[in-house]
């Protein structure tokens, strides 16, 4: 899950839980949990930080890792000079997803754009 889905999830929009109905297991990126809990930690309430917390134990969380890191650098290699980017963190959540080989669930369309990347648009 990419972090505008957690995000969108714990705000309990339809689109988002729709998806979360599905019959699959859903999971996360280690970098999304980083990004969640750091916008989680930037609204200032600690109690928004504790339920952000709270609220990530009910998901896997994938790990960034050696293979993780190969994929990176080749999603990477492919936009550079192509004037098609993504930003850095979601190159390193695409590679996660792409070594787990696990769907992405995000609303923002620009991961169309990595090769071999299944998206589950909401």
């Amino acid at each position: 899950m990419d972090t505008c889905f957690l995000i969108d999830l714990m705000k309990g929009d339809p689109d988002a839980q729709a998806v979360a109905r599905l019959p699959t297991t859903l999971k996360t990126t280690s970098i999304s949990s980083a990004e969640f809990l750091y916008g989680a930690k930037q609204s200032g309430k600690k109690n928004m930080y504790d339920f952000s917390e709270k609220f990530l134990r009910f998901f896997p969380v994938l790990p960034f890792d050696e293979e993780s890191a190969v994929i990176y650098a080749g999603i990477a290699h492919a936009f550079s000079g192509t004037g098609r980017h993504i930003s850095t963190f979601d190159e390193l959540i695409a590679a996660i997803a792409l070594r787990h080989d696990e769907p992405l669930v995000t609303r923002d369309r620009h991961f169309s754009v990595v090769e071999g990347l299944e998206v589950i648009s909401y």
